[in-house]
């Protein structure tokens, strides 16, 4: 599941969760995904993956169909947050909607221990979508849904402090990309503005997103490509010089082997509404 544009959310229940002490209970919705964020208390969570002494900063991502014991500690029950939701991959071309399919998992930790800055930004953000979905308002259920697209795109992988550097690392990489893919942008000078090795680099878009720098790159490019094509009415020769292409044949011959036909035939099978 790297590539996050596809992703979509909608969240079903969202709440704070308090228990009393000696509390137990199972994990009763195992249809959808869920996450479990403890700020304070001591317990133990019990999954279908391991046993876990958890405490405040502790969060659980659960998938569908995952079993889970849960029990508080101590004299003082949970507070939590608890979260479910469901996912789906949405995966097409342009101006095609697809049929939605559901995501078994993603690709963030089972469990991960969070402190300090970390761990008040996280509960800042899921406070904050509780708060907007238990509005019940069709406009504010919207923005906590992304709100939680945002929390799963900063958790895809980790959110420990050296993860952190990496990903935000890997991100400032891409931002470069997406100001700059109509330049002359190679992997030796992507690395060089960003102060690392070209290994390092292709490492970094390896991890988070699943490709090589220059195919990520290419990418970009033929995404703008495509929207030019659809919403606009620009020659193929300034539509290649937009987009970082050297000539309008290397534009049509990169197209044509990425999309299986001419950017000119695409262009006319979407008009004609064939596409």
């Amino acid at each position: 599941m790297n590539d996050l544009r596809e992703l979509a959310v909608r969240i079903g229940w969202a709440s704070d969760k308090n228990t009393l002490p000696g509390w137990t209970d199972i994990r009763r919705t195992t249809a959808v995904h869920s996450l479990y964020w403890v700020r304070s208390g001591k317990g133990i969570f019990e999954s279908d993956d391991g046993l876990y002494q958890i405490e405040g900063g502790h969060l659980f991502y659960l998938k569908p169909g995952l079993n889970m014991r849960m029990a508080a500690l101590g004299d003082q029950g949970l507070d939590m947050v608890m979260i479910l939701f469901d996912a789906v991959r949405l995966a097409g071309t342009s101006g095609i909607w697809p049929t939605p399919s559901p995501v078994s998992t993603l690709e963030i930790p089972h469990s991960a221990h969070f402190s300090g800055k970390t761990a008040v930004e996280l509960d800042a953000s899921l406070s904050r979508l509780v708060k907007l979905w238990s509005m019940g308002l069709p406009a504010r259920e919207l923005e906590a849904n992304a709100a939680l697209l945002t929390l799963i795109a900063r958790l895809h992988g980790d959110l420990s402090p050296e993860q952190e550097k990496t990903r935000a690392l890997f991100e400032r990489g891409q931002q470069v990309m997406g100001l700059r893919y109509a330049e002359t942008l190679t992997a030796e000078s992507l690395a060089e503005e960003l102060h690392v090795s070209v290994s390092h680099l292709r490492k970094l878009f390896l991890r988070y997103a699943g490709e090589t720098p220059k195919q990520v790159l290419s990418g970009m490019r033929l995404r703008q490509a495509e929207r030019y094509l659809l919403y606009t009415d620009l020659t193929l020769h300034a539509i290649a010089e937009a987009c970082g292409y050297g000539d309008e044949f290397h534009f049509s011959r990169t197209f044509k082997k990425s999309k299986g036909m001419p950017p000119s035939a695409f262009r006319k099978a979407h008009q004609d509404g064939s596409g």
